[in-house]
């Protein structure tokens, strides 16, 4: 790379700022500048994946309603590109055919269709494998969406009452999992690659709207730790995070030991049981491979759920669902680099303005997160994201 002029920005477009956020996200795994900001303790018998962290607590309070409810989802969608008025619009429309009257659902119904997982928001009801969302409580009390307690029909699904004052956002990422899941088809092939999207959205989300990886709340750091985990699942020496890294350095650094993997599908989410997965699953996973990692000649097993389906797309995750420049201000907002790293990486690269650097970068945003330092402190107290999309 030539050098740069002092004070001369990287492009944002695919040339120099891409080329450095590569350079950045190919930088081994270390230690998140605030392991608050993930699970810590134990959760329904989970051990976290940092245990010497604060305790963790659901967000309390009432929750948003109203003009509150959507001027604060409002600004997801706005950071998504959505029109203006849309989270106004979603409020005023008549109610969705299988969904309760809760506002909040059909907002984050409304945030999931801007993401990886839009086809299942497009879907529902008619194609995916729940027919019906409401709070409630949920038959296994740890799930953030499922079955409900005392059963019913096998489409219900609720979202679990404990969560019901969180941010609404940090619902998406659950609902992208759970719009496709089914006892039926609940192996190991499944639940990884569902657990996959999850963090996929959870890192659209964030990428936009750093703010939500920094409420301190129970829900937001159980999204973060899926995220670190994905994040982290990489070869070594490579910026673009697989599935399937048997060689990979760690997937939580400085964590616990016990739940330490080499990559994200070692993580043991389910007994191995390989079963069908139905069509908007497909439709949903399939645009997720890419064109880097396990070659292109090798020919794609039947799509399903299943170890050779899931290892075959694990390897593929390409960049399109989160680009080199966008996955770093992720990354950045989750603690996993700092402004620092960024700075040595770039004057390696023959920038010479760290101002310049992170203006160029988009990063702004999610820096500014990290100058409170009460974020993420684990009080569980609030629902406000701050910190804004990215410039």
């Amino acid at each position: 790379m030539a050098d740069r002029r002092p004070g001369e920005a990287p492009d944002t477009g695919r040339g120099d700022a891409e080329s450095l956020a590569l350079r950045v996200l190919a930088r081994p795994p270390r230690p998140p500048r605030r392991p608050a900001l993930f699970t810590s303790g134990s959760l329904f018998g989970e051990p976290g994946i940092y245990p010497g962290g604060p305790a963790m607590a659901p967000a309390t309070g009432p929750p948003p309603a109203g003009p509150d409810l959507a001027l604060l989802v409002g600004e997801v969608l706005d950071a998504l590109g959505a029109p203006a008025d849309e989270a106004h619009r979603c409020l005023e429309a008549p109610p969705d055919p299988g969904l309760s009257g809760d506002p909040s659902l059909r907002l984050a119904l409304a945030v999931l269709a801007r993401t990886a997982a839009a086809p299942a928001a497009a879907g529902f009801p008619g194609r995916t494998t729940a027919r019906s969302l409401r709070f409630g409580r949920p038959a296994s009390p740890g799930r953030v969406v499922g079955p409900p307690d005392g059963g019913g029909d096998p489409g219900d699904r609720v979202v679990n009452e404990r969560y019901r004052a969180e941010h609404p956002a940090l619902l998406v990422p659950s609902l992208a999992h759970d719009l496709l899941w089914s006892p039926e088809t609940a192996g190991h092939a499944a639940e990884t690659l569902l657990h996959a999207l999850s963090a996929i959205v959870h890192l659209q989300l964030v990428a936009r709207v750093p703010g939500l990886a920094h409420l301190g709340t129970e829900l937001s750091r159980r999204q973060n730790s899926l995220a670190i985990t994905l994040c982290n699942s990489r070869r070594p020496g490579e910026a673009c995070s697989t599935l399937v890294a048997p060689d990979g350095p760690g997937t939580i650094p400085g964590g616990d030991p016990g739940m330490q993997t080499p990559d994200f599908w070692s993580v043991p989410f389910a007994p191995v049981d390989d079963a069908p997965a139905p069509a908007l699953a497909v439709d949903v996973l399939a645009p997720l491979v890419g064109s880097v990692g396990g070659g292109a000649d090798v020919e794609a097993p039947a799509p399903a759920f299943s170890e050779a389906y899931g290892r075959w797309l694990g390897a593929r995750l390409g960049w399109d669902w989160l680009p080199p420049v966008e996955r770093l201000r992720a990354v950045v907002a989750l603690g996993l680099v700092d402004g620092d790293e960024i700075a040595g990486e770039a004057a390696a690269a023959g920038y010479r303005s760290r101002e310049a650097v992170i203006a160029g970068l988009g990063l702004e945003a999610a820096l500014a997160v990290w100058s409170d330092d009460g974020a993420g402190s684990g009080s569980g107290s609030g629902t406000g994201v701050g910190g804004g999309p990215p410039g």
